[in-house]
């Protein structure tokens, strides 16, 4: 082999080694009068019980194509693992030590961070776990639940120990969510609302509710008291590993994913949208939110083009611009033409339509008629797809 083939050879393998790792950014599409942005807010560092750096949780980030996470690193002492076995000198590190080191290399990368922390308690782990998103100081929200009046027992103890954190971040403006509610450690059997979250609710200290975590997977109950309560809806997945040990990249999977509908790319905007309860969910192919968002998502999402009429029939292309599979089944009030009753699209794949009349060799013999879907996998609540409905009309002389 001459030198130049060996450097050909080389030249080839270093170009292979380069472009080895693709970039996995699903496509969500803006909606009118909003940006689109996508994130995660629950995410661990090596800063409490994981094993991945912060610079690396931004890292992935950016590899997911995803404009913000929440590092909600666990307040509690217990959860402070290495902080407590001599990894990180305790005198140089805090709670808010993974944040500060993720927002830098946030504004390195182009992701925005927020700052967040997760309320936790270590005995019974009730009444739940909590993110409180934009605090300012972690270490006075622990403070504040280490201190709690005790309790007359362990539950209230506890109970006291989650109130007296939300009571603090809130002091500080934080966003709070009640995370995972079916997670067995709390809901041994069922997924239930229990008084202390009447009153926490009650008393303004509960903003939104994860809907969706990596580990305990889709909560539809959580989903139901989110359209119930107007709480916004989040999902995380809550990574205590490096991403790749969760999401199957290879397979084409996408990690959930909160889609906030921003009027602006910011943290305000980020804020302001969550506030006003502008939030939806895209995990393992399906989108969860309110009704009027998410159809203006999906109309984003399907495209029709080239429509031709005949007198026999009218067909068009269909057109997926997402990363969202398009799953719809044939709904009430289109009984008079024919068309599939169920269409599945996979992202970025386009198809032929066509509509008949009820005899097809017939003319259709309808001046205008609407093609009414059910979007199976935008649901508005618990098993409630979407409705959309398209209009078409012959061109006189049809």
């Amino acid at each position: 082999m001459n030198k130049k083939t060996i450097l050909l050879a080389i030249c080839l393998t270093i170009g292979t080694m380069a472009s080895a790792v693709t970039p996995h950014r699903a496509k969500i599409p803006n909606i009118p009068g909003y940006t689109t942005l996508k994130g995660d807010f629950h995410i661990h560092t090596i800063f409490s019980d994981d094993t991945t750096w912060p610079t690396t949780r931004v890292d992935e980030a950016v590899y997911d194509g995803l404009d913000f996470i929440s590092i909600t690193d666990h307040l509690d002492t217990r959860h402070q693992k290495m902080v407590n076995n001599g990894t990180f000198n305790s005198e140089k590190v805090n709670r808010n030590t993974s944040y500060e080191i993720a927002a830098a290399q946030g504004k390195k990368r182009d992701v925005m961070v927020i700052h967040g922390a997760e309320i936790t308690r270590g005995k019974w782990m009730f009444p739940a776990h909590f993110n409180a998103h934009f605090i300012t100081d972690a270490n006075e929200v622990c403070a504040k639940t280490e201190s709690a009046p005790k309790g007359k027992n362990d539950i209230q103890e506890e109970e006291n120990a989650i109130v007296a954190g939300l009571k603090s971040a809130r002091a500080q403006g934080g966003f709070l969510v009640w995370n995972h509610p079916d997670w067995e450690r709390q809901a041994h059997n069922e997924t239930l609302w229990w008084p202390i979250h009447s009153y926490i609710y009650d008393n303004a200290l509960m903003d939104g509710i994860e809907i969706v975590n990596r580990f305990t997977g889709y909560d539809p109950e959580a989903f139901h008291w989110a359209m119930e309560k107007n709480l916004a809806i989040v999902s995380g997945t809550d990574c205590h590993k490096p991403m790749f040990e969760l999401v199957d990249y290879e397979r084409g999977e996408y990690r959930p994913m909160t889609l906030v509908f921003a009027k602006e790319r910011s943290l305000k905007g980020i804020r302001e949208a969550l506030d006003a309860r502008r939030t939806a969910v895209f995990c393992d192919g399906h989108i969860y939110g309110k009704a009027e968002l998410i159809e203006a998502l999906f109309r984003e999402c399907f495209e029709i083009s080239d429509i031709k009429y005949t007198e026999k029939k009218v067909s068009f292309k269909i057109k997926n611009n997402s990363s969202i599979p398009l799953v719809l089944t044939k709904a009430p009030g289109s009984e008079k033409v024919v068309y599939p009753r169920l269409v599945y699209i996979n992202e970025g794949e386009e198809i032929d339509f066509s509509i008949n009349g009820e005899n097809n060799s017939a003319p259709i013999g309808l001046p205008e008629f609407d093609v009414n879907f059910y979007v199976q996998n935008f649901e508005c609540d618990v098993d409630t797809p979407i409705k959309v409905t398209y209009h078409f009309a012959f061109p006189k002389g049809k």
